[in-house]
């Protein structure tokens, strides 16, 4: 048995987030309409090989980025033909203007079902998104 996972701790104040990636799908940053970053994976999924290790890794967030995160239910949901939304397709609707963390989960989830047309859900569709207004205090 195993499980992906993704964990982070954000600092409010620095926007620097430090985080581990165990097998889990890579988590976007979004600045100004453009995905300029995957946080990709840092280590297997959690269960998978004994005493494995995970890397932490730090990225930083500016003002007015966006943060999301979605599970593989996304990215494989399927249309009536059995064809997958995918990971480009996804990408795609990341690289446009969003103004806020509830318009990019809206926007995702309205793509998602919409290409689904009817068909059946077979796994879950989890998605996160957050946007950094700005420092926090000192």
């Amino acid at each position: 048995m195993f499980a992906t996972l993704f964990y982070g701790v954000l600092d409010p104040r620095t926007g620097c987030l430090t985080y581990l990636n165990g097998g889990h799908e890579p988590l976007f940053v979004v600045r100004d309409g453009r995905l300029v970053e995957a946080l990709e994976h840092s280590g297997p999924a959690v269960g998978m090989m004994p005493e494995m290790r995970f890397g932490v890794r730090q990225t930083c967030l500016q003002a007015g980025d966006l943060l999301v995160g979605y599970t593989d239910g996304v990215t494989e949901a399927r249309d009536p033909t059995g064809a997958f939304f995918g990971a480009e397709r996804l990408r795609l609707l990341l690289n446009t203007p969003l103004r806020s963390a509830e318009q990019a989960l809206e926007a995702i989830t309205g793509e998602v079902f919409a290409y689904m047309a009817g068909a059946s859900q077979f796994d879950d569709i989890t998605l996160l998104s957050i946007r950094r207004l700005g420092p926090g205090p000192a």
